[in-house]
């Protein structure tokens, strides 16, 4: 590579970590943001109107949903997901680590399922026309957001385990 490319893809990196590190926060806020000021506004309107903002229901929907499924995405990367820790917690450090590993791998699995299957679900919306009643959007825009946010959970577990790697692999993948 020359030295001008070097420069500017390093010049690309520190944009892009933080991209990498507040991508979900900032989604999950936003949403949280929208689905409230939605839901107020709907309030507003009914007590004091009596009318409706008939798209404001859709949206708030869609921001829940967002925030729900990007907000695991976000639990995935801080390993903050509950786990049952009863019997994690009376094994041996050794045991310990084995089931992290293992539950985490199942996990994995189960995520290539679901991505696999909501990729088959976007697929047929892109097939065929579905417009939502509130907004008049297209169907598959909103429901792109769950192989989205699954194929970017299973990518947060590999990050988990990639750093661990380097890490040296002392303590818990974390």
């Amino acid at each position: 590579m020359r030295e001008r490319e070097i420069r500017a893809i390093a010049a690309i990196l520190p944009f892009l970590r933080r991209i990498e590190r507040g991508f979900e926060e900032a989604v999950c806020g936003a949403c949280l943001c929208v689905m409230a000021c939605c839901i107020m506004l709907q309030v507003v309107l009914r007590y004091f109107f009596s009318a409706a903002a008939p798209w404001a229901e859709e949206v708030a929907v869609y921001s829940m949903v967002g925030a729900v499924y990007l907000g695991a995405c976000l639990a995935t990367r801080e390993r903050a997901h509950i786990r049952v820790s009863l019997v994690y917690d009376i094994l041996p450090p050794k045991l310990r680590l084995a089931t992290v590993i293992a539950a985490d791998f199942l996990w994995l699995v189960f995520l290539g399922v679901v991505f696999s299957q909501s990729v088959i679900l976007v697929q047929l919306l892109f097939n065929t026309v579905h417009i939502s009643p509130g907004l008049g959007i297209e169907q598959k825009w909103p429901q792109s957001l769950v192989p989205f946010s699954i194929g970017l959970m299973m990518i947060r577990i590999v990050q988990v385990y990639w750093r661990w790697y380097k890490s040296g692999m002392q303590g818990m993948p974390t």
